[in-house]
């Protein structure tokens, strides 16, 4: 008999009222290879074995239920349904669990046959309250790239993957386990971590299992200190039957859980659900069609219940109609998701963080779950012309070599109103770009910073896998610094003069991009962040095709030669950003004067001796460089911005490459008195401490 490429083992134990479900998310799946399930049911007294059995002749794939034994309890169960399975792979589905996606297993096999060196792997889940409908999606790990791996070190930690359900094996690792691992109470959590000591897990980023909180579940309805108990007694016993490496790990979680034990102390686990005054029954998110969408719209959320609504309208009145649309609420402390909850249509898909994560986090988080080749972006604020998706593939298609097209936007109230000339913010014809070749893009990002409209643009999804997703731990520019590292890359098309998008501006300085205090200093520091990056990986034929009528040297050969052209290029070229420049160029250039090769090569060639080092720094007084809020709170902040219009209710927002230029705007116009001490003692700080 042929091997199968996988062995489905569905474990059931009196679960007659959700096996239907579980068996139908097992034969809707799509796996190019052979498959067989193995049932193993533990003695149930109901009616679920023989539902699976009248199951078994209506499916196109050999079914085996193993033969009935008295009681043997969760791990007994487990390891004959093992050792009855013949398929290269083995995934495991619980009876009152279910998959939510017809890729799952395709999803799971492809991952390890592109990874050999991969023990197992497993998809995130969605965790789903019976009782009120709520659900989350975990774990949140790894929401900064497209491919995760989880060690052994990291699941003694917690236990990420959370149920069986979400496991797919390598049968032959499972062979390798201590068969003593299966005559205690083995958990998914200990056979996880024992199977990782041959091999890193990898984690599939997309939400791809339910698993069920149930009254009858023993271990989702118990309290977490009886789970803290339970799981202390059988520590003494894993650390022995596992290797020494997770060993160490699990002493020492042992000792954690005892001081927890002692204090009464309730954590929060990795399988924490949504439980609070916000809490909706959400529809489950289920991939029916195996078919990919052309366009994966994706639309993060935080807090914005008045307009919600209207953003998710303008993505499903679009007249291209073949994408699916994944929200995803980061949390929020409002209505929003009950507001999500009121549209119904097949192609949307929503989840929710139990906690604020940050929003890029929550759109790279979205971005894994997009199954299209392309993927566009919309704010849960703004909202969409009709045509735009279909303008924007149009070009796409006409042009192969463009890896994303932006647009411009036109500005809107609270009420999704134009704005009137006299409230709209001074910068904004920023989006009304014309297309520009690569080096030329480069070339303004440096001289201007960002002026790309991130909710008008639709990029293929190939950029995101092969360099990345969105970086957290940014606040103002995440964006920005994808942009820079796109035009690196790939030639970009910008329909500047066609307004495609309607970005909606707040009052009370509620956009991520208006010009607080907070917004300022982090704008500043963030650029300070991606200017370190900048020219990473940036061939010199592209750099002097930007740069080159500002370089001192266009003839360079080596590293090092380039590395004192770029120190000068960011201090010399006069531009809007030169004064945020030239604290990196500071930075070079102290780095290039430690260095005996490049400092001799910057006095031979250049002049330029510690002596000039000395002047440099001095004369660039004006540059704020730590976040300091006692030097910026001495600033009257509301009288160096303009005056409201009378009656307006905007304040004045602006673009990431903007809020830099609001706080030096700032610095100029401060009394002189204020400015250079301590600015000059920040700024040493900041230069000594890099």
């Amino acid at each position: 008999m042929t091997e199968p490429m996988v062995s489905v083992l569905l474990v059931t134990y009196n679960h007659e009222r959700f096996i239907e479900r579980a068996l139908a998310s097992i034969a809707s799946q799509a796996l190019d290879g052979d498959i067989e399930v193995v049932v193993a049911d533990d003695s149930s007294e109901d009616q679920t074995l023989a539902i699976v059995q009248e199951w078994a002749g209506t499916v196109p794939f050999d079914v085996r239920v193993l033969p009935r034994q008295p009681r043997l309890g969760i791990t007994q169960n487990y390891h004959r349904g093992f050792s009855a399975c013949r398929g290269r792979y083995i995934a495991v589905l619980e009876g009152d669990d279910e998959w939510i996606s017809v890729d799952k297993l395709q999803l799971q096999a492809d991952l390890l046959e592109k990874r050999p060196d991969l023990s197992m792997s497993a998809t995130r889940i969605l965790l789903y309250d019976e009782l009120t409908g709520s659900s989350s999606a975990l774990p949140l790990i790894g929401l900064d790239s497209m491919e995760i791996e989880v060690t052994s070190r990291q699941l003694a930690d917690s236990n990420w993957f959370a149920t069986f359900s979400c496991c797919m094996y390598r049968a032959e690792t499972l062979e390798r386990l201590n068969p003593e691992i299966f005559e205690t109470t083995a958990y998914d959590w200990l056979i996880n971590m024992a199977v990782t000591e041959f091999g890193n897990a990898g984690l599939v980023a997309e939400v791809a299992t339910l698993y069920r909180i149930h009254q009858n579940g023993k271990w989702s309805q118990a309290r977490q200190r009886d789970r803290d108990e339970q799981i202390r007694a059988l520590l003494p016993r894993y650390i022995e039957l596992i290797g020494s490496n997770v060993g160490r790990e699990l002493t020492r979680y042992m000792h954690g859980l005892d001081a927890r034990v002692a204090q009464s102390v309730d954590l929060p686990e990795a399988t924490a659900a949504v439980s609070d005054e916000h809490s909706v029954a959400l529809p489950v998110p289920r991939v029916t069609n195996p078919r990919r969408p052309r366009v994966s719209v994706v639309m993060p959320c935080y807090n914005h219940e008045p307009f919600v609504v209207a953003a998710i309208n303008s993505v499903l009145d679009q007249t291209m109609a073949d994408f699916e649309l994944i929200v995803v609420d980061d949390g929020s402390s409002d209505a929003s998701m009950r507001a999500v909850a009121s549209v119904s249509d097949e192609r949307l898909r929503v989840y929710r963080f139990a906690h604020n994560q940050g929003a890029a986090a929550s759109l790279n988080f979205a971005i894994q779950q997009t199954r299209a080749e392309h993927v566009a972006l919309i704010n849960s604020d703004d909202m969409w012309e009709p045509h735009k998706l279909e303008r924007q593939l149009e070009v796409l298609e006409r042009r192969p070599e463009v890896a994303a097209v932006f647009t411009g936007a036109r500005f809107v109230d609270e009420a999704g109103n134009p704005l009137p000339p006299h409230r709209l913010p001074r910068w904004n014809t920023v989006f009304r770009q014309p297309s520009r070749t690569q080096a030329q893009w480069l070339r303004f990002f440096f001289e201007n910073g960002n002026a790309l409209c991130h909710p008008s643009v639709l990029i293929r999804r190939s950029f995101y896998v092969e360099h990345g997703l969105y970086d957290n731990r940014m606040r103002q520019l995440p964006d920005f610094e994808r942009w820079i590292t796109l035009v690196k890359h790939h030639p970009i098309a910008v329909l500047g003069d066609e307004d495609l998008v309607r970005f909606r501006l707040l009052p009370s300085e509620q956009n991520a991009s208006s010009a607080s205090r907070a917004n300022v200093v982090r704008g500043l520091h963030e650029h300070l962040a991606i200017d370190e990056h900048f020219f990473e990986g940036v061939s010199t034929d592209l750099i002097v095709e930007g740069f080159g009528d500002l370089l001192r040297d266009q003839h360079v050969a080596e590293a090092d030669e380039l590395a004192c052209e770029l120190a000068f290029l960011w201090w010399d070229t006069p531009c809007p950003m030169q004064e945020v420049n030239r604290v990196h160029a500071l930075r070079l250039l102290r780095e290039l004067m430690g260095n005996p090769d490049t400092a001799r090569m910057m006095v031979t060639r250049h002049g330029f001796t510690d002596l000039t080092l000395h002047m440099y720094a001095g004369a660039h007084e004006r540059t704020m460089s730590e976040p300091q809020l006692e030097w910026l709170q001495s600033l009257d902040t509301k009288r160096m911005l303009p005056e409201p219009e009378p009656g307006s209710m905007v304040v004045e927002q602006a673009p990431a490459g903007q809020l830099v230029r609001v706080v030096l705007g700032r610095a100029r116009r401060a009394k002189r008195s204020v400015l250079p001490h301590r600015v000059l003692f920040h700024l040493r700080r900041v230069l000594s401490s890099r």
